[in-house]
């Protein structure tokens, strides 16, 4: 119980202090989107870049096989919420809905996790597994604008994300091109560019404080986070059902990922695509209260 709790504390401090300088008015509920900007722009493209380029390739049987297993999870997830978000509960804010239910933690929370859970050699694979999340976000978030708003400028407004994405995917091929050849970065180049890294994941969670809503719809959270995590699961299961090469340590790391809460990327996505702030920023930090119960259970019965 008492790692649970330190685990969490990382993720709750920078919430509170978000929510107590919004409350406070030491910060105005404003920063919160030059704050996501920065880590949009800056902070996570080189966390993208130096978790690439320093890569552990001494497991290469398994990170082709781990890596591609989740675009395939996240396809059955968001096909999954493109069917909730036609419910009419969700009729004026789809695409909130598929990503609330399409984003989840898998970086910051599930790494912290499969460390504790499985130990080092799980928390490698849970790198493995984060590694395609941000051109997969990107994919399926282009998808989803085609689909949900084909008659508001769908095009346009997908496009005007994939140029926004720019900077992640261009620091993700980086990033391969030097771990694929063995390319040593200088330690005075690689140490400030990974100190900017860590900054992403403290801010986004600070963002969140920031933006949080108590006005948040309870009727439709209760409904759809139980609900995400039913659809996390089987889509994690019908994953590992189609992709070959999986070791039983790899395959306990996918589910156990597959039952975080609503990633706080989602904040950052919705923010690129002027969706509703309170609504994503309640599903985050609700979905987030709601693992202080499932994360321990889950590692009682996968860990």
């Amino acid at each position: 119980m008492s790692e649970t709790v330190l685990m969490f504390l990382p993720i709750y401090l920078p919430i509170m202090l978000g929510y107590l300088a919004q409350a406070t008015g030491y910060f105005p509920v404003d920063y919160a989107h030059p704050i996501r900007q920065f880590c949009l722009k800056v902070a996570i493209p080189l966390m993208v870049f130096t978790n690439m380029a320093t890569l552990d390739t001494s497991l290469l049987a398994q990170v082709l096989p781990v890596t591609l297993t989740l675009p395939l999870w996240m396809g059955f997830l968001w096909l999954s919420a493109l069917g909730v978000s036609r419910l009419p509960m969700f009729t004026e804010r789809r695409l909130e809905v598929v990503l609330v239910i399409m984003l989840s933690n898998i970086g910051y929370i599930g790494w912290a996790v499969s460390d504790i859970g499985l130990g080092p050699q799980g928390l490698a694979r849970s790198i493995m597994f984060a590694t395609l999340l941000w051109p997969s976000t990107i994919v399926y978030t282009f998808l989803s604008q085609l689909i949900v708003r084909r008659s508001e400028g769908g095009l346009s407004s997908a496009l005007r994300t994939m140029r926004i994405a720019v900077p992640v995917l261009t620091a993700f091929i980086f990033g391969i091109v030097v771990s694929l050849f063995d390319i040593t970065m200088p330690g005075a180049v690689m140490t400030p560019l990974t100190a900017f890294g860590r900054m992403a994941s403290p801010l986004i969670l600070f963002g969140v404080g920031l933006s949080i809503s108590f006005k948040a719809r309870w009727r439709e959270m209760s409904f759809i986070l139980p609900l995400k995590l039913i659809l996390g699961f089987t889509a994690a299961w019908l994953s590992l059902l189609l992709v070959d090469g999986l070791d039983e340590l790899s395959r306990r790391v996918v589910l156990i990922v597959s039952l975080m809460p609503v990633g706080a990327n989602s904040l950052i996505v919705g923010d690129m695509l002027d969706l509703d702030e309170g609504y994503i920023a309640g599903a985050v930090t609700l979905s987030t209260l709601l693992a202080l119960l499932t994360i321990p259970l889950t590692l009682l019965f996968l860990g």
